[in-house]
């Protein structure tokens, strides 16, 4: 069952990087997910037999059905073209910790111009899932120094558990408050860096709301979003950035718990919450995990 659990958590984000996921439900045998974009609904049963997992789509087949369809199975997408960098400066931003049970959701942003992108690349920047906890620690001052201007927002647990009760009041998911936490710290990033003219966005979602809602901001900048933007170095140092914070977080939850917490969403972070859950009850779960994630309705006050 834990093993489901898990798979039901890295579809629920694979889902959730192509529409807004508007509802969830437990079926026989399976689970449901209901997702609405453009007056477009699609449902996704995931059933768990016996057999083995099954997936079986339901309601429109237009735009959203493919998009969704071409997520899940985790159809390749188009490079980022370096080719069309733009030039001068230009900004990017990543996010890091939305699919750790523990820990903050924290969302950066940088600015580079060509002269700070090359001495960032001899550094050894690059995609931050490609680097070891040690290098992303040691290049996080390199990147403060060399950057033209960069922004890191964190939400640590008890203030995102909060965010993300009112934005699913508001009918809106982790993507809105993803979203929320982008064009924050891409708005300080531009702010100190008017001269900016461009900025890159590594994918979370289909939708363009945050293009359009920053674009209102600034209309001198021009937007975009892209899968696996990391390419560039921008967005490469902005997942950096955001990964450090979230590590020295995770190490100052290590040493409120007495103990080392574990990263992911998997068995091991539930056991640790349980832990934690047996020590210092539930309430202070708050404190260290997120709460809407499925290991949380696992966990059991006796064990």
């Amino acid at each position: 069952m834990d093993d489901f659990v898990n798979y039901l958590e890295g579809m629920r984000l694979k889902l959730g990087s192509a529409a807004d996921i508007s509802a969830e439900k437990d079926v026989p045998y399976g689970h449901q997910f209901t997702l609405l974009q453009d007056g477009e609904k699609v449902t996704l049963t995931v059933y768990n037999g016996k057999k083995g997992r099954r997936l079986v789509w339901g309601g429109s087949s237009g735009r959203l059905a493919a998009a969704l369809q071409a997520a899940v199975e985790n159809t390749a997408a188009e490079p980022y073209l370096q080719d069309a960098k733009p030039q001068g400066i230009w900004a990017g931003s990543d996010e890091s910790g939305k699919g750790d049970f523990f820990g903050p959701l924290v969302v950066a942003a940088v600015a580079v111009d060509d002269k700070a992108a090359d001495q960032l690349r001899a550094a050894g920047v690059k995609d931050c899932k490609q680097l070891t906890d040690k290098k992303i620690l040691e290049l996080e001052a390199q990147i403060e120094d060399k950057a033209l201007a960069y922004s890191v927002l964190e939400l640590k647990p008890e203030v995102y558990n909060l965010r993300y009760e009112q934005v699913r009041q508001e009918g809106g998911n982790l993507n809105r408050l993803l979203g929320y936490g982008h064009i924050a710290a891409l708005t300080q990033v531009l702010q100190k860096q008017p001269e900016c003219r461009s900025a890159l966005i590594d994918q979370f979602t289909k939708s363009d709301t945050v293009i359009r809602m920053l674009a209102a901001k600034f209309p001198g900048t021009s937007f975009r979003q892209q899968p696996r933007a990391e390419s560039d170095m921008a967005v490469a140092a902005a997942s950096i950035l955001a990964r450090a914070k979230f590590l020295h977080r995770m190490d100052a939850l290590s040493e409120q718990a007495g103990f080392v917490l574990p990263k992911g969403g998997g068995a091991a972070a539930t056991e640790a919450a349980q832990r934690l859950l047996q020590h210092f009850g539930r309430e202070a779960l708050r404190s260290y995990v997120k709460l809407h994630f499925a290991n949380y309705a696992k966990l059991k006050e006796n064990k």
